[in-house]
């Protein structure tokens, strides 16, 4: 399954912009360190990230590329089963950014 998701806020930039759009698939075999996801936190709904450590049971550690964004310390561990899905493309207002 296909979703288009528009980003809100700055706490990806530069790599992505507030309103991009992202697809994203669940059709992915494995999450690596350095993927883009889009996770539906418990606290905080649909946001964008990048996967920065992966657990020996599965629970990702997520975080921004930018001073902006919210701390990884305040997201938490999230579970792999609150991936949306994994960023396969972006229309971006800059660039096109395909994964």
């Amino acid at each position: 399954m296909l979703n288009l998701i528009k980003v809100q806020g700055d706490s990806m930039s530069p790599r992505l912009q507030d309103g991009d759009f992202v697809f994203t698939s669940r059709w992915y075999k494995k999450l690596k360190v350095g993927h883009l996801v889009v996770v539906d936190h418990a606290l905080y709904g649909f946001i964008v990230k990048k996967v920065l450590h992966i657990a020996p049971d599965g629970q990702l550690w997520l975080g921004g590329e930018n001073d902006k964004s919210m701390q990884s310390e305040r997201i938490g561990w999230v579970s792999a089963r609150r991936v949306i899905g994994k960023v396969i493309f972006c229309i971006c207002s800059s660039k096109v950014y395909r994964k």
